[in-house]
């Protein structure tokens, strides 16, 4: 019985050797290298980053229409929006669409931000980010005092 069990142990040990050196699975997810992506990225990578807590704010836009102002605060939103370590937690996708609008996604669900304007959106995003940044909370006192 004890030599059974030995043989069965060093048979899934062998095994679990040789199916370590086969080939690996191709549709493994490949990080990010930039945390502003110009188009869409697959769902299943967008899934992986929310559950490790990132947000991420679709951002779709019109090329001839939109203001260049928006763009400019949308791509430095990263940056701006980092949790109180400084670790940024919000990842953007500028999506071209016929119509100007947001969309926030995270662990918590989605918001649509129609109309978008910079006050707007920063104002989701404040309401939206798992950890909202000092700047949220400072925006938020000065608005009430």
């Amino acid at each position: 019985m004890a030599l059974g069990i030995i043989f069965i142990f060093a048979m899934s040990s062998i095994a679990f050797v040789f199916t370590g050196f086969g080939p690996q699975p191709a549709n493994q997810l490949q990080p990010l290298d930039r945390f502003v992506v110009d188009g869409e990225i697959s769902p299943q990578l967008e899934n992986a980053y929310i559950q490790g807590g990132f947000t991420f704010l679709k951002f779709y836009y019109d090329n001839s229409s939109v203001d260049k102002n928006l763009v400019l605060f949308v791509e430095q939103a990263p940056e701006l929006f980092t949790t109180s370590a400084g670790q940024v937690q919000l990842i953007v996708l500028k999506i071209e669409s016929p119509a100007t609008y947001g969309r926030i996604v995270n662990i918590n669900g989605a918001v649509d931000v129609p109309d978008l304007n910079r006050e707007k959106l920063f104002d989701s995003l404040c309401s939206s980010l798992i950890a909202p940044p000092v700047e949220c909370v400072i925006g938020r006192i000065n608005s009430t005092g």
